[in-house]
């Protein structure tokens, strides 16, 4: 996982010659860097980049350089776009997904440990679901799990991932993404 400091000392120190560039894995910038160094334009753009890079939230930094690394391309392209805050609200056996202005009173989770039993029961829910399949891609926990939202779901993907319950690999045949218990 790249570091936002680790690219912004990149930036200052070796943005002439696109250090930081290659560092975030935009390799045909930083060939482009390297080839125009003597020119300085580029350390002047490393310069900026490094302040960029400082100035730049946590969050945003990881959307644009840490989501392909954790989740691959098709993680990247569904959380490019805003999606409205979301909550899982626990109903029996069921997670049944809403708008936060839209739930009812009665359904709201009153509590955070409502919101984390919530939680819990929709990690249980794919990890049994990854369990019974051996190797399962986003679209598959998507179509088993309808009535969460795709930005949920991938988010509880994301944070099994984070936690070693699962371990994110590309499957051999056809190159997709699949999740698979971490043993």
């Amino acid at each position: 996982m790249r570091q936002k400091s680790t690219a912004a000392v990149l930036a200052f120190f070796l943005g002439g010659v696109g250090g930081h560039k290659f560092y975030l894995g935009e390799i045909g910038w930083g060939i482009i860097y390297a080839i125009f160094f003597w020119t300085y334009i580029p350390t002047i753009v490393g310069f900026v980049e490094a302040i960029v890079l400082v100035s730049m939230s946590q969050d945003d930094f990881d959307k644009k350089y840490n989501t392909k690394a954790l989740m691959g391309y098709e993680s990247k392209r569904l959380t490019r776009d805003a999606i409205p805050p979301q909550v899982i609200v626990n109903i029996g056996d069921q997670a049944i997904a809403a708008n936060q202005q839209n739930v009812p009173p009665s359904l709201a989770p009153d509590t955070p440990v409502d919101q984390n039993i919530a939680k819990e029961a929709l990690d249980r829910r794919i990890l049994k679901f990854c369990q019974t399949k051996g190797e399962v891609t986003l679209l598959d926990c998507f179509l088993e799990i309808e009535e969460v939202p795709r930005n949920i779901l991938e988010s509880h993907l994301e944070n099994l991932v984070r936690a070693e319950f699962l371990q994110v690999t590309n499957r051999a045949t056809d190159g997709k993404i699949v999740y698979r218990l971490d043993n």
